[in-house]
């Protein structure tokens, strides 16, 4: 090929080339204005800018705000009770015992038990506890225990008077009980031994020996237990406890804290009946310093070192109401002081959350989520609680209770 027609070729391919680009630019142009690419690109943008806010904001209201307190849980699990409406029992019912005083032990044999006392048996001055080395023990009362062998000679002493009050009960000492042991003492001694103990002979000297009574401090007694054995020697026969019954309950640091000896309160007994009555004591538990009847508001009545339950005490002079019934169960009702007649909202006491503070919230079942609500409570009775203020609980909502 000379160097002319080479140059003719390459022309003509450099022509033919343009042409295509032009037709190509030309239908693409043609396609552009059809379809409006520009169009669909700004739809698209627009499109995933909504997207992505729409889904924005549906996570948004799917979660509850920082400040909300309602969640979501399964419902169905939990335990819940009704809010009511009303007048809160301006009572605080006990359950309570009738009870005999607390148990003491009678000194220990110092000879062989040769018979034993039965259990609930009552027994009075001069009658026998249990039988030691074949020779009647009987019960003598006092403060103190005897502690000498007291005949003629021996100094004077409160012992001397509290032998002869015995005496003189059982009707073997004619004179006025004093500290002083003489002749007339011991004849006193001489004709209780021979008549009470069935002595005779050298036996029946006059001579008092403290192991021959069992002393406690006031007559009758009732023998509550029995563990020694006939045969035993340095045991304890037996524990009593006095002849009177009592009712007692066990309470909370906060009732303690409430109730004082002498406020009114009722008894109502196993068939039903009802005594009207104050209270006795009030004890607010705690370690005690010894042992106590529980006579006096604030005592411990638990032996040395033992922790006890705050108690409220109720004493019956009149014997008679309660004694057929022996120890058993019974109710304590305390009528509260504070109690109003103004009708507020009750929940169960269970029902209360503690918050920060004093404050105090319940959780309410809306739907199937819970909501807490925060209440402001007032009179506390019967595992029941008023409910002062609390804004949107209503008589009928379910609150949950633990």
């Amino acid at each position: 090929m000379t160097r002319t027609e080479a140059r003719r070729f390459f022309k003509r391919r450099r022509t033919v080339a343009i042409v295509i680009v032009l037709v190509a630019v030309a239908a693409l142009a043609v396609t552009a204005a059809t379809m409006r690419p520009w169009t669909l690109i700004g739809r698209m943008t627009a499109g995933g800018q909504l997207a992505g806010q729409s889904a924005g904001q549906s996570a948004g209201s799917a979660r509850p705000s920082a400040q909300s307190s309602t969640r979501k849980v399964d419902v169905t699990t939990l335990r819940a009770q009704p809010v009511t409406s009303g007048v809160l029992n301006a009572e605080t019912r006990l359950g309570a015992t009738l009870t005999y005083d607390t148990a003491s032990d009678f000194a220990e044999a110092t000879g062989i038990i040769t018979q034993l006392p039965v259990a609930g048996r009552q027994i009075g001055t001069g009658e026998q506890v249990y039988e030691m080395d074949g020779v009647s023990v009987v019960l003598f009362h006092g403060e103190r225990p005897f502690w000498r062998t007291l005949d003629t000679g021996v100094t004077d002493g409160p012992d001397v008077a509290q032998l002869e009050q015995n005496l003189a009960e059982l009707g073997y000492f004619w004179g006025a009980p004093d500290n002083h042991f003489d002749g007339y003492t011991k004849e006193a001694v001489r004709q209780w031994q021979r008549w009470s103990l069935g002595l005779d002979g050298d036996v029946a000297s006059g001579v008092f020996q403290p192991s021959s009574v069992a002393v406690a401090p006031a007559a009758p007694i009732r023998i509550k237990t029995v563990a020694a054995k006939l045969g035993q020697t340095n045991v304890s026969p037996a524990t009593y406890t006095g002849v009177t019954l009592h009712a007692q309950a066990t309470i909370t640091a906060g009732q303690a804290a409430t109730f004082k000896a002498g406020d009114k309160a009722k008894v109502v007994l196993p068939d039903n009946t009802t005594l009207d009555t104050t209270l006795t004591a009030v004890d607010q538990g705690g370690q005690s310093s010894g042992a106590s009847t529980g006579q006096s508001s604030g005592q411990s009545t638990g032996k040395d070192g033992q922790v006890t339950q705050p108690s409220v005490r109720i004493d019956f002079p009149d014997q008679t109401q309660v004694a057929k019934f022996g120890p058993t169960a019974v109710q304590i009702i305390v009528p509260n002081a504070d109690a109003s007649n103004e009708e507020t909202l009750i929940v169960p006491v269970t029902a209360l959350i503690a918050s920060a503070g004093d404050t105090y919230a319940v959780e309410v079942i809306r739907g199937d989520a819970l909501e807490r609500v925060t209440v402001e409570i007032g009179l506390v009775a019967n595992a029941q609680v008023q409910i002062l203020k609390a804004d949107g609980l209503k008589v009928g909502d379910r609150v949950v209770i633990s």
